[in-house]
């Protein structure tokens, strides 16, 4: 039943009946009973608050060690207290709304420092409030609060990073003059930080917070310059790494031409790459359809992935098509990447050629990466390129008998029985050796794991 089905049944249902199967939920169902106890007080702001405080005050209070599994229940637990605040206070009273964040942000560090956060769910939900906060701050704007205050004081908890979205996003509540303001305190800091004597082997973090605020408050403010100014205080002579944000600062407010003032630059040879894909965003951003195709070129024979030449093949006219393909066939017969170019052969209905390169080079499979070499292996198997796939499958299981893999034998015997199945089907083998021969060196070097042997048998 789609929401709108859903809608439609429950307004024909009488109060009297949702008002029992709600009641019987509270009975039943513990978990429900924080959200329907907000529910039927959501007229009652102060009752709501008071509710809502126990709530938060008993997350700093807790003491019970949360695993990683349980860190996701627990996850929702926390956004389900968000979700009241943000319901049943921020349009009607959101300095009730504001007080209740305020308090839950403050249960940060309590909170995480007793959670195995590592699939990062509980950081997102305090990731989250920050906004909550910002935007109940916004509501209750005109109170006699300093805004800009609490906001750099609540920015100087982020020892955890749960705040990061506050200064990025601070436009939801501060003026753009006291954004300027705040920019200048963090540049001044930032400065002073840099003027201090260095200790050996000590990392200067006054330095390095002011500077990464300061980059934030440029997101703010929409004002790449700053983010540029950011990094070019404590490094006149950025690397490639910051040289790379900075455009990346630039394109994202769509200034492609002061990122060219780093583009045009020669760059370390390894972030190559790295220039040429800017330099893509920047043709793409001011109309340079002639200099695109140039880029794309040199960044498809920098690949040689289907992915690069489809996206070389869009910046070119249909006149020039046909060419640039029967060109990137040409290339990928030679070689270069097997993997890459076997995919760029088979993605373009060159299923033979990309046969004939994988068993010219078979041996090279045993150093291609596992993943890759599974999906290469499915896309022969799907286009009857029986050799080619067996070749593949073949490498898989010698990589998990060779390692002894044992938990991933299953996936082995799965690869035989494929095996065994493409052989029926083949009758020249030519260069591999046979399925019988193939068999009997499997046995020879491989027969004494015999849990492997024992899946074949089920």
């Amino acid at each position: 039943m789609n929401i709108d089905t859903l809608k439609e049944k429950l307004a024909d249902i009488d109060s009297d009946t949702l008002r029992d199967f709600i009641f019987g939920l509270y009975r039943k169902y513990p978990e429900l009973s924080d959200k329907i106890e907000a529910l039927t007080l959501a007229n009652d702001p102060v009752a709501l608050t008071r509710v809502l405080r126990k709530r938060i005050a008993s997350l700093k209070r807790g003491r019970r060690f949360i695993d990683y599994r349980a860190s996701f229940d627990f996850a929702r637990e926390l956004e389900a207290t968000l979700a009241d605040i943000e319901s049943g206070l921020l349009e009607r009273s959101p300095e009730h709304a504001f007080d209740l964040v305020d308090r839950f942000l403050a249960t940060a560090e309590s909170v995480l420092n007793r959670v195995d956060d590592s699939g990062g769910a509980v950081g997102e939900v305090y990731r989250q409030a920050v906004l909550l906060w910002l935007a109940a701050a916004a509501g209750w704007r005109e109170a006699n609060i300093d805004w800009l205050e609490r906001i750099d004081q609540l920015y100087q908890q982020n020892d955890y990073g749960v705040l990061d979205p506050l200064l990025p996003n601070a436009h939801l509540l501060l003026t753009p003059d006291q954004l300027k303001q705040l920019a200048w305190r963090y540049e001044n800091a930032l400065r002073r930080a840099l003027k201090s004597p260095e200790q050996e082997e000590k990392v200067n973090f006054v330095a390095l917070q002011s500077g990464v605020a300061l980059g934030q408050i440029a997101d703010a403010l929409h004002d790449p310059a700053l983010y540029e100014r950011s990094i070019l205080i404590h490094s006149p002579q950025p690397n490639p790494l910051q040289m790379k944000s900075i455009c990346e600062k630039y394109l994202q407010y769509e200034q492609p031409e002061s990122a060219m003032r780093y583009l045009n630059q020669a760059w370390e040879s390894r972030f190559e790459h790295d220039r040429l894909a800017l330099l893509d965003k920047v043709c793409v951003q001011m109309g340079d359809r002639k200099q695109l195709k140039v880029i794309r070129s040199r960044l498809f024979q920098r690949e040689q992935s289907y992915a690069s030449f489809t996206r070389y093949l869009e910046a070119l006219d249909e006149d020039e098509k046909e060419k640039a393909c029967r060109s990137a066939i040409k290339q990928a017969e030679k070689g270069g990447d097997i993997l890459r170019s076997t995919d760029l052969l088979l993605n373009l209905g060159r299923k033979e050629s990309a046969q004939s390169l994988v068993l010219a080079r078979h041996q090279e499979l045993a150093e291609c990466f596992y993943d890759s070499l599974l999906r290469l292996a499915k896309a022969f198997e799907k286009a009857d390129c029986d050799l080619a796939a067996t070749a593949c499958y073949r490498a898989l299981l010698l990589d998990i008998l060779t390692q002894a893999r044992s938990k991933a034998y299953g996936h082995g015997a799965r690869y035989f029985k494929k095996l065994e199945a493409l052989a029926k089907r083949i009758k020249v083998f030519k260069p591999l050796p046979t399925h019988h021969a193939y068999v009997k060196q499997l046995r020879s070097v491989h027969g004494r794991k015999r849990s492997f042997w024992a899946r074949l048998e089920s």
